[in-house]
């Protein structure tokens, strides 16, 4: 079954801010999957830091075929992410958004140690 993970800002510009990659790491946790994020969430992660991971944000979406879905609903990123959580694999390390898509109980794929990827949640089966 392919899961579909959808990436936070935070993880957009994690591989230029940590010694870790987010794909090797993916590919670790599961055989098949899709990576996805939503365009308020890339707008944000281009905003950081004046703009300076703008253009890097952008190649990271070109060359890891990183599907940018159109931002539907109000709210901030956070919360469209919770809207999401029913359907995808939320991957933040957010304290906020992780606390409120596991009240939901739904699954997350969290940093650790600013080096692997872990898997909060068991009820990802499901997705």
């Amino acid at each position: 079954m392919v899961k579909k993970i959808i990436l936070d800002t935070n993880f957009l510009v994690a591989p230029f801010q940590l010694s870790i990659s987010l794909f090797e790491e993916f590919d670790r946790l599961y055989s098949f999957y899709n990576i996805y994020t939503i365009e308020d969430a890339v707008e944000e992660a281009k905003s950081i830091k004046s703009g300076k991971y703008g253009d890097l944000v952008e190649k990271l979406i070109d060359t890891q075929d990183i599907e940018v879905l159109e931002t539907t609903g109000e709210g901030t990123v956070d919360d469209l992410l919770v809207g999401l959580s029913d359907e995808y694999i939320i991957a933040t390390n957010d304290k906020g958004l992780k606390q409120r898509v596991l009240e939901k109980n739904n699954p997350l794929v969290i940093i650790r140690s600013e080096s692997y990827l872990e898997v909060v949640n068991g009820r990802e089966q499901d997705l």
